[in-house]
């Protein structure tokens, strides 16, 4: 303030044209010491305005920051925090700073992921991602955590796990170790969450190598060391995890209540998994104590109620174990954590049924299903439909009972009524012949009524049979497509598994011509593996859309191979679905092409262009053409005579698909294939 009064005070007329709009900018600065935020919002505006011309971009922007920082991250009113950002992008897009551009996008990812919106945070993630490759930026990994964090909590895990390990990549790539355990940690937690304990024990070892905790990061420290003793007693390793959770205690003093809540539950965790339920039962009742002191939303909220809820249920004390259930759900929801809140979800279904309350039970475990599919294996979601129609059909079939229940007594009572009406009409035919008449025309119409209600019977049985043979039709059709979802789900994991085990040898192999081949063995299998990703998760379970598809694959390929983005894509690809009997091959040979240009046609830090481009000729036939202008196949080089693995595959492929492969060196490499597109 001292300062800024100072300022204030220097007249206009001592400052050039360029400083006049800082006698603002310092009104501004007062004004939100002194007034608050509203009023200094109105004065940085107007300092904005006075400087927002062509040349001063740069300035301008510098501004929006420093107001964006004043403004409360949740605030949705007005001019917010994100307004701030996007007008900053806006105006490094024009001054043409792309490493600014980048940072700013990857802010307003972060901004859309507090407030919930991951959608919006992976495009400007992946908008980021390209705009600092582009620059050769190299310390991606803090763009890599962040992708895998807004995976995670998108349900996509074979891209979170990607981006994980594309984050340590980074990391060792650059020898940045500042952030590393960070990301060890992250990725620890990922496996845990898919359940998958192996691969999450690995990640939490390397973690916490050191079992001395510093106090800067006492509580996180505490934390880890927590899930990581539950997911060894998950496979089995009670007494490791005991031994490790008494040592931890033993070396470190947990600073504030979240680090002693957390060392609290591990105890009585790990105490309860090998049996000694005395000493179990006093660190829990030490946990019930201290929760109470937890803040609301905090990160460890949902974990410690859901723990105390698992200890009453096993003590069979349904009505507190609901009520801190009830507590760890709705922490859950907040933090969107749905592995959380599928077992919460599960424990709240042995509660209700402890107590009786089947309803409420149902509901609960209907919902743990839902989360689980979605979480782990989306193509089960339609079982939960299907018993919800049964329990509708059902319900239906119940009304209808009744309603013919009905129809059978309103049809005795007109029986009945019948009978008196014939009593009565034939004392009447004996008086009156012309009521006898009338009498017998009245039974001529009951009696072809009755034919008619034979045919209706008939036509009743018939429509019945009909419908009877359309829901068994669509049932036979549901299961068809549910269990050819199933194999692709099951052919795409078989395929990740072999791809894991390749990787991981690869990282063993000290032969370079051992480590190329596995290598070029792992992107064919990624290739096939994209596909049947696809069609695991699309509606059409036949047919792969090429665009989709090409563009994925060039941006796996782009990612893995050409570290120093020295190569840009050009793809023109038209609007064309192909059988998985086509698309398969298809994928390989351009996965194929497009590995030996990065590889091949260029000199170090050459930049290049590859062309990628699929078209139609004429109604039926499809063609193929991928160039590089690069430096061209070696002089003298005949195709026909000398083969390798490469191109061979490629030829094999092409005769599969039944059409014809070319091959030129003419200013870089063009193949060209053609083939017929299989019409079922």
């Amino acid at each position: 303030m001292i300062f800024l009064e100072q300022a204030s005070k220097i007249a206009p007329v001592h400052l050039s044209a360029k400083w006049q709009p800082e006698r603002t900018h310092i009104k501004a600065m007062v004004s939100f010491i002194t007034e608050g935020l509203q009023p200094s919002k109105k004065l940085y505006q107007e300092t904005i305005a006075q400087i927002s011309m062509p040349g001063n971009e740069e300035r301008e922007a510098l501004l929006w920051y420093e107001l964006a920082m004043l403004i409360p991250l949740r605030e949705n009113t007005g001019i917010t925090r994100l307004h701030c950002f996007e007008q900053m992008r806006s105006l490094y897009k024009k001054s043409g700073n792309q490493e600014r551009e980048a940072f700013v996008l990857k802010t307003i990812a972060d901004i859309h992921l507090v407030n919930g919106r991951v959608n919006l945070a992976e495009t400007a993630l992946l908008n980021s991602l390209d705009l600092y490759k582009a620059i050769g930026y190299r310390d991606l990994h803090y763009i890599y955590d962040l992708l895998a964090f807004t995976y995670r909590y998108k349900g996509d895990f074979n891209k979170c796990i990607f981006y994980g390990l594309k984050a340590i990549e980074s990391i060792e790539a650059t020898n940045d170790s500042t952030s590393s355990l960070t990301f060890y940690s992250r990725l620890a937690n990922m496996y845990r969450e898919i359940g998958q304990p192996d691969k999450s024990v690995e990640w939490y070892s390397k973690t916490l190598n050191n079992r001395v905790f510093n106090d800067s990061d006492n509580f996180y420290k505490f934390r880890d060391a927590s899930f990581f003793a539950r997911e060894l007693i998950k496979i089995k390793r009670e007494k490791e995890a005991l031994a490790y959770i008494l040592d931890i205690n033993a070396k470190n003093k947990p600073i504030g209540v979240d680090a002693k809540i957390c060392l609290l539950g591990s105890l009585a965790y790990c105490y309860q998994a090998v049996k000694q339920d005395q000493q179990a039962e006093k660190y829990y009742l030490e946990l019930i104590k201290l929760a109470g002191q937890l803040q609301e939303n905090n990160e460890i909220t949902t974990d410690v109620y859901y723990e105390i809820g698992q200890y009453f249920i096993n003590k069979q004390q349904y009505r507190n174990a609901i009520t801190y259930l009830q507590k760890a759900l709705g922490a859950a929801e907040i933090r969107n954590s749905l592995a959380m809140m599928k077992d919460i979800q599960l424990m709240l279904f042995k509660g209700d049924s402890g107590v009786g309350n089947y309803t409420s039970a149902i509901q609960h475990l209907l919902r743990h299903k839902q989360l689980s599919d979605s979480l782990f294996n989306e193509t089960k979601h339609w079982q939960i439909e299907e018993l919800q129609i049964q329990f509708e059909t059902a319900k239906k079939e119940k009304d209808i009972k009744l309603l013919n229940n009905q129809n059978q007594l309103q049809r005795i009572s007109i029986e009945q009524t019948n009978k008196t009406k014939n009593i009565i009409l034939a004392y009447v035919v004996l008086l009156l012949v012309i009521v006898g008449l009338l009498f017998n025309r009245y039974l001529i119409k009951q009696r072809n009524n009755r034919k008619l209600s034979a045919n209706q019977k008939e036509l009743d049985q018939k429509n019945l049979f009909l419908e009877e043979l359309i829901t068994e039709q669509d049932k036979l059709l549901k299961e068809k497509e549910w269990l050819i979802k199933e194999v692709h789900h099951r052919v795409k994991n078989n395929l990740q598994m072999v791809t894991g085990l390749l990787y991981a040898q690869s990282r063993y192999l000290e032969d370079n011509t051992a480590r190329l081949a596995v290598n070029d063995s792992l992107r064919r299998m990624q290739a096939m593996s994209m596909i049947h990703q696809k069609l695991y998760k699309d509606e059409n379970m036949s047919t792969i859309s090429m665009p989709v598809y090409i563009k994925d694959l060039v941006r796996y390929l782009h990612e893995s191979f050409d570290a120093n983005n020295q190569i840009t894509f050009d793809q023109t690809i038209e609007s064309v679905d192909l059988d998985i009997s086509q698309a398969i091959p298809l994928g390989l040979i351009i996965t194929e092409s497009i590995v030996n240009a990065i590889k091949y046609a260029f000199l170090t830090e050459q930049k290049g262009v590859v062309s990628i481009h699929l078209q139609y000729e004429g109604t039926d036939q499809l063609l193929l053409k991928i160039s590089d202008n690069g430096i061209g196949l070696p002089a003298g080089l005949d195709t026909g005579k000398n083969h390798s693995l490469g191109l061979d595959l490629m030829q094999g492929l092409t005769k599969q698909l039944k059409g014809s492969f070319y091959i030129e060196s003419n200013k870089g490499v063009h193949i060209t294939v053609r083939f017929p597109i299989l019409i079922k």
